[in-house]
């Protein structure tokens, strides 16, 4: 008997307190919080905003927007010495960072106990500037550019009990392509290159 008084009177108290706040809490007069606006792209027209755009598809895991930033073919170099392959082609490069995307997403297609709960990658952006350069590797190139920026990218597995953090130097090559009767600027190269101690 004590106990069903005790959870009747708990009741009417919680009733009350929703009746007393829901004028707070639903009122058609509150605003709702403003949304969080999507990442902007900027058009691939100057070879700086491959970079820009570059970071926003990590802030956004946009697999598409990653796409159009590759060159037909790109070419990923790693550090050597370490456990990954000496390069990565375009196909394998794609596939991995919409893997990437994937985790960060808490996709179904994931295994969870590989979900983040954080992947963020930082790539220096003030006083970069790109060379033109003449050929990559033995191949002629009249509008190919390149430039060496300082980034860092953390991706954290979801609880924070394993934490992967690169910091080093990366060297891309742009190259000027026509698509849809415009000049526009993709990647063809990109190499992870150890940071000088």
């Amino acid at each position: 008997m004590y106990g069903s008084r005790m959870k009747y009177a708990f009741l009417a108290i919680a009733v009350f307190a929703l009746v007393v706040y829901s004028g707070c809490i639903l009122s058609p007069d509150e605003e709702a919080p403003p949304p969080v606006p999507k990442p902007t792209y900027k058009s691939l027209t100057d070879k700086e905003n491959i970079i820009y755009n570059l970071v926003q598809c990590y802030k956004e895991h946009n697999k598409d927007r990653f796409i159009e930033l590759l060159h037909d073919e790109y070419i990923c170099y790693n550090q050597p010495g370490g456990e990954t392959p000496e390069y990565y082609d375009r196909t394998t490069d794609i596939a991995q960072t919409g893997q990437l995307f994937d985790m960060a997403d808490n996709s179904s297609n994931i295994d969870p106990q590989w979900w983040l709960e954080k992947l963020e990658l930082t790539i220096v952006q003030q006083g970069g500037y790109w060379e033109q350069i003449y050929a990559i590797g033995e191949i002629p190139c009249d509008d190919c550019w390149e430039t060496t920026r300082e980034y860092s990218i953390l991706a954290r597995l979801n609880g924070g009990e394993t934490t992967w953090v690169g910091n080093d130097l990366v060297k891309f090559i742009a190259i000027g392509v026509v698509k849809n009767n415009q000049k526009i600027y993709q990647l063809r190269r990109a190499d992870d290159i150890k940071k000088p101690s």
